[in-house]
């Protein structure tokens, strides 16, 4: 037969592409030698190399590895361009959270008078350089209402960022049934800037200021302000000393027989201050978690006839050496200072809940509070 014909389906020849012919290669529409021809509604799909499932398990395992990673970058929410910025290794990473961001006012007042707490907001605002960064958490006594007081504050200062807790929150989550619960309750006032981080009301960085007070300073520059490997950071009240509270000669002796994480590895100084209170800078995550524990058994220990003085003393002890000296400029003082006592009328509480109105002894409060606002607030 000729080789440039093949056979046709009704019987005859037809004749093959001349370059095919000479070639002796199969027809036009069979697949080269060495393929097989795939026929889509026979033939089942190929299948993938066995080896590429396993090659995407593992790239899939390796990304996921990678998130477990240190930051190295971070981006400033306040930056408009939004730009990466390397992260410093030298700094504690805790405190890398701390670098940007707000500030967050914590106040604990225990005889409700909303004047002081306009005099403090509006004194801190009028003195920040980022007043839009800085918020107020004010926390009133247990048996009040705490809406009222909102909606009043809100009223006189409606531009401001606050929230109004009352206390017996703090209370429920303290567990009072607990010997720490209640051993913190029981000196509720003298621990107040603590019990904000133990009752895990906040959890990062806080200002605690006391509610009556008048800021003339920068509060970022406070609020943010480099702890290092501290938690707290506190203004000292040298008006009394270790020496003068307690005998130098026992508290060496209660050093020696005491445990080791009660107590400091150095000698006690009996010249060493007590804490201020009305001013401390709190990192929540830093605080040792026996510190509690170490300001119940000072307290257990030492025997100061003042209560306040004790309690004052055991928190002393419990933080020497432990705490960052915050600038003699931030503690309170009635002048000449970036915190100012208040010096307008306020209410005072007895023991038995009844108020009593304090008449003002000075005239920088007039600058924080309208009359018309103090009109609103005692309505």
């Amino acid at each position: 037969m000729d080789p440039a014909r093949e056979p046709l389906a009704g019987g005859g020849l037809q004749r093959r592409p001349a370059a095919a012919a000479r070639a002796g290669g199969p027809p036009q529409d069979q697949p080269p030698r060495g393929q097989r021809a795939i026929h889509a509604d026979v033939d089942p799909q190929p299948r993938p190399w066995p080896w590429m499932q396993k090659v995407a398990i593992l790239a899939i395992v390796v990304l996921g590895c990678l998130q477990f990673l240190p930051a190295t970058h971070f981006r400033d929410p306040n930056d408009p361009h939004r730009n990466w910025i390397p992260m410093d290794r030298s700094r504690n990473p805790t405190d890398s959270s701390n670098v940007v961001g707000s500030v967050d006012v914590f106040s604990w007042i225990s005889c409700l008078d909303l004047r002081t707490l306009v005099v403090l907001t509006n004194s801190t605002l009028s003195s920040s350089s980022d007043p839009q960064n800085v918020s107020f958490h004010f926390l009133i006594p247990e048996g009040g209402n705490d809406k009222s007081p909102y909606y009043k504050l809100k009223v006189v200062l409606p531009d401001s960022d606050l929230t109004v807790t009352s206390q017996r929150q703090i209370k429920d989550k303290l567990n009072v049934a607990t010997p720490e619960g209640n051993f913190l309750w029981s000196f509720h006032k003298e621990l107040s800037p603590l019990l904000i981080a133990k009752s895990q009301l906040s959890k990062k960085r806080y200002l605690y200021i006391s509610a009556d007070s008048i800021v003339k300073g920068k509060i970022e520059d406070l609020g943010r302000m480099d702890l290092g490997t501290y938690a707290i950071a506190a203004t000292e009240d040298c008006s009394k000393r270790f020496g003068d509270l307690v005998s130098m000669d026992v508290l060496s002796a209660i050093q020696r027989a005491a445990p080791k994480s009660l107590v400091s590895k150095e000698p006690y100084d009996m010249d060493a201050c007590l804490l201020d209170f009305d001013v401390l800078l709190v990192e929540p995550r830093k605080l040792e978690k026996n510190l509690v524990e170490s300001i119940k058994w000072w307290a257990g220990v030492v025997n100061v006839a003042n209560p306040k003085d004790h309690i004052r003393l055991a928190i002393a002890l419990a933080l020497y050496d432990k705490y960052l000296k915050l600038p003699l400029i931030w503690k309170r003082a009635d002048a000449n200072a970036d915190i100012l006592n208040y010096d307008g009328p306020n209410k005072v509480c007895s023991e038995d809940g009844r108020q009593q109105e304090q008449s003002s002894y000075g005239d920088n409060w007039k600058q924080y509070l309208h009359q018309k606002s103090e009109a609103i607030l005692n309505a």
